[in-house]
């Protein structure tokens, strides 16, 4: 059977969002995956969300939400965002140590191999995430940033834009989100993309999960 890698990210705290996702990887007979980071803030579900990934145990890498809730302070209990779902301070008071030091020990950057293929993942710019990678980036930055990570698929997050690019011989690929996924005719559907290497061909399918329907009774 072909190797395949399942990429995800941007799940910023929707645990129902990502098991819908998860539910149609694994349909897809994939049990390998990366993830882009800014697994929390925004989402009602920041614990539960850490917890599905560590039991996965897939590589993942930091995002600036991530990093934001590390390293920011809560606010007081009196102070408006106290009290606003997703915000730094409510989802800071909703994780363990064990949440934080989870968080604390993403890297910045995860390196895998499928079927011979090198696979780098960085939730933004591999050297600066305040730059974003999108479709506007020339093609020359591309070629310089593959090059520079010697990897045949550059994977980044953080636009919440499902991306496909070609950049000499590699590409630079971007699963869209998981917990904020554009609407398509008005049905929450949550993104992810599929890299499936057949020999010297990379061949890449974006697929879109749609959002489980709450259970009945």
């Amino acid at each position: 059977m072909t190797e395949r890698l399942a990429l995800i990210g941007d799940i910023h705290g929707r645990h129902d969002a990502l098991e819908a996702v998860l539910r149609a990887v694994r349909e897809r007979g994939i049990t390998r995956g990366v993830c882009t980071g800014d697994v929390v803030m925004r989402g009602p579900d920041p614990a539960e969300c850490i917890a599905t990934m560590r039991e996965l145990g897939w590589p993942t890498v930091r995002g600036n939400t991530d990093i934001k809730v590390l390293k920011g302070h809560p606010r007081p209990p009196t102070h408006p965002a106290s009290d606003r779902v997703g915000s730094r301070s409510w989802s800071i008071r909703r994780l363990h140590d064990e949440d934080l030091a989870w968080l604390a020990d993403l890297p910045a950057r995860v390196r895998v191999t499928v079927g011979g293929v090198r696979v780098v993942v960085s939730h933004g710019h591999p050297g600066d995430l305040s730059v974003i990678v999108d479709e506007d980036t020339p093609v020359s930055e591309l070629r310089r940033q593959t090059h520079a990570l010697h990897a045949d698929v550059l994977v980044v997050g953080h636009t919440h834009r499902q991306m496909v690019r070609t950049a000499g011989r590699s590409l630079v690929v971007n699963p869209g989100a998981v917990g904020e996924g554009q609407p398509h005719d008005m049905r929450p559907r949550w993104a992810w993309l599929e890299v499936t290497p057949e020999g010297p061909v990379i061949h890449e399918e974006i697929v879109e999960a749609p959002l489980a329907p709450p259970p009945q009774g």
